[in-house]
Parts: C-alpha cells; sequence; structure tokens
C-alpha cells in the first residue's frame, strides 16, 4: 500500500476511534466511507471489521454490568440468518447499489429517531428486525450500526446501557462475521498493511473520545447519535454516485 494510503489509514482509523469511544458505535460508519476514498471499498471494509473489534471489545467489556442482555441474545440470533446474505452481497453484488441502500435507509431510520418514535414498550419483533439486517451490513460493508442505533436508541436506554448492549452485539456478530469473509479471501496485504499503522492512531483517538464522553449525555447524547447516522447516510449515497 502507497505511503499516502497508509497515513489515511492512520488519521482514519484515529477519527474513527474517537466517535467509537464517544458515542459507542460508529467506528466502522464513519471509517469505511472515509477509507473507501482513498483505497477500495472491499479493503477498507475488512480494515473497519477487523479494527472495530479492539473498540468495541474494550466499551463492552467497560460496560457490561449495563449491558441489556435479552436484547443482545435476540438481535445476534438473528443477525446469524442474515450473515449468509451479506456475504453474497460481498463477494458478488454491486457495492454501488449495496451502498445506495444503506444510505437512504439510515436517512429514513433518523427521520423516525427525530420524530420521537417510541418502541420502548414493544416486544422482540423490532429486535429481530434490526438484528437480521445488521447481519447482512456486518458480512457485507460492516457499516451495521444504523438498525441496530436506531432500535436501541428508540427503546430510551441510557446511554451507558446503550454503549454496553451496541457494543457487545458489535463484538459478537463481528467476530462471525470477520471470520467468514476471511473464509472467502478478504484477507489481502493491503488489509495487513493497513493493520500496521492503524493501533497507534486508534489508541490516541480513543483516549480523547473518552475524555470527551463526560460532557455528552442525555439530550445531547441522543442528538449526536442522529448527527453521526446523518453523516454517515449521506457518505454512503455520496460514494455511490
Amino acid at each position: 500500500m502507497p505511503t499516502n494510503d497508509l497515513i489515511v489509514v492512520a488519521v482514519v482509523a484515529l477519527v474513527g476511534a474517537c466517535v467509537q469511544f464517544l458515542t459507542g458505535f460508529g467506528f466502522s460508519l464513519t471509517t469505511v466511507p472515509l477509507l473507501a476514498l482513498a483505497i477500495d471499498t472491499r479493503t477498507a471494509s475488512m480494515l473497519a471489521a477487523i479494527l472495530a473489534l479492539t473498540t468495541s471489545s474494550a466499551q463492552a467489556w467497560l460496560g457490561r454490568r449495563h449491558t441489556v442482555w435479552p436484547v443482545v441474545g435476540r438481535m445476534c440470533l438473528w443477525a446469524a440468518f442474515g450473515m449468509p446474505l451479506g456475504l453474497w452481497l460481498f463477494t458478488d453484488a454491486s457495492e454501488r447499489g449495496l451502498k445506495l441502500f444503506l444510505g437512504i435507509s439510515t436517512l429514513v431510520l433518523v427521520g423516525l429517531l427525530i420524530r420521537g418514535i417510541d418502541v420502548s414498550r414493544v416486544g422482540g419483533t423490532v429486535d429481530v428486525v434490526a438484528g437480521f439486517v445488521a447481519g447482512v451490513l456486518t458480512t457485507s460493508i460492516n457499516t451495521n450500526g444504523p438498525p441496530l442505533a436506531f432500535v436501541l436508541q428508540a427503546r430510551r436506554l441510557s446511554a451507558a446501557s446503550f454503549r454496553a448492549t451496541i457494543t457487545t452485539i458489535f463484538v459478537s456478530v463481528g467476530l462471525v462475521g470477520l471470520a467468514l469473509r476471511v473464509w472467502k479471501g478478504g484477507m489481502t496485504h493491503k488489509v495487513w498493511s493497513g493493520l500496521a499503522v492503524a493501533p497507534p492512531s486508534m489508541l490516541i483517538g480513543g483516549l480523547t473520545g473518552f475524555r470527551l464522553r463526560p460532557h455528552i449525555d442525555g439530550p445531547r447524547f441522543a442528538r449526536a447519535v442522529q448527527l453521526l447516522l446523518v453523516l454517515a447516510a449521506l457518505s454512503a449515497i455520496a460514494a455511490a454516485l
């Protein structure tokens, strides 16, 4: 991988880690579109998948006492049913079409959040749907945050429960999804090169986000999540056009 591309990987990894530790999700949503400006989308997706496991694992462990385990179980179970479709998209389908779908669907979900949709009293059906969609996205382009963030935010979880629950799901489905894509030949020389430069900048970004976290809570936290989703959606649409 050229030096300029390696610099881009390091900078984007820093930004993604900061976002992840600040909001509880968003590493892949931030890094995949930005990395795809410099490297191919498949490499960007694989890099994000591997690096995101480190940030998500740390947050899941630190917040384990706030995890809503019934939601984690339902979403992970149904994510497993969506993963084969996502794996097929990763190897055979048009990336442009998938990114466009991701961007449009995310904007729709954000619109529902802004209108104040409350699913806190809804049964497990919404978790099933979100889990399935997240499974598809996990094994395709690894931007599985929007459906999960929509459901967890709409359930009015506290900031601590939101971060702990969503990162636990990320780790669970991420490990399986990564193994499936490695099996399909996703680990290339470019991926290994990117992994060699990203960890130091991720550490800096993660520490920065962690220090900023106490200043983002309640309504401000909800707005940060919604803004992040809008930016991610617009990035995906721009990349598809």
